[in-house]
C-alpha cells in the first residue's frame, strides 16, 4: 500500500483558496482526496450515538463529513471527480437539497443517496475545483443538524 501524507488546513467558507489550490494539485496527479469537517466548539459537538441508536439509527452524522476525491487516471481516460456528504438528513437528499437552494448543477449526476452511507455525486470533466468545493460546503452546511459557524477543517490526503 502506498504511503500517504496528510496535511490539515483550517479555513472559512468565504476564503477557500488554500483548499482549492490543494485540490488543483491533487487533481493534476489524479491521486488523493480531501475530507472536510466543520469546526465546532466542544460544547456544540453532538454526543456520539450509544446503544441501539449506534447500530440502527440513520442519523449518525449530525455534523456532516464531506469528501472530495479526484478522478483516477486509467487506460480509459480520467474518471470524474467524486463528491460525498455523510449526513443525518435521511433519504431523498437531492430533493431536500434542491428545496434548500442547493440543487445539483447541470451535468452532475448522483451515484448514491443512502441514509447511512450518504450522498455521492460525480462532477463532469472540466468542472473547476472551486465550484466543486463551494457546492460541497453548501450541501454540508444545509444538511447539518447543528448550526455551523462557517469554519471548516480540511484533511488533505495525498501520495507521500
Amino acid at each position: 500500500m502506498m504511503a500517504r501524507r496528510v496535511r490539515v488546513l483550517e479555513f472559512r467558507v468565504e476564503e477557500p483558496g488554500a483548499v482549492v489550490e490543494e485540490m488543483d494539485r491533487i487533481g493534476e496527479a489524479h491521486d488523493g482526496w480531501v475530507n472536510l469537517r466543520p469546526v465546532l466548539p466542544p460544547e456544540q459537538e453532538p454526543p456520539p450515538p450509544t446503544g441501539l441508536d449506534a447500530l440502527f439509527s440513520t442519523a449518525v452524522h449530525d455534523v456532516p463529513i464531506c469528501t472530495w476525491v479526484t478522478g483516477k487516471s486509467n487506460r480509459h481516460g480520467v474518471e470524474p471527480d467524486s463528491l460525498g456528504v455523510q449526513h443525518s438528513a435521511g433519504t431523498k437528499t437531492l430533493a431536500r437539497l434542491g428545496s434548500l437552494g442547493v440543487s445539483l448543477p447541470e451535468g452532475w449526476r448522483s451515484v448514491q443517496d443512502h441514509p447511512r452511507r450518504g450522498l455521492v455525486v460525480l462532477a463532469p470533466a472540466g468542472t473547476g475545483h472551486a465550484e466543486q468545493l463551494v457546492w460541497l460546503l453548501q450541501a454540508g452546511t444545509v444538511l447539518s443538524s447543528v448550526r455551523l459557524s462557517g469554519e471548516w477543517r480540511a484533511e488533505v490526503h495525498e501520495a507521500a
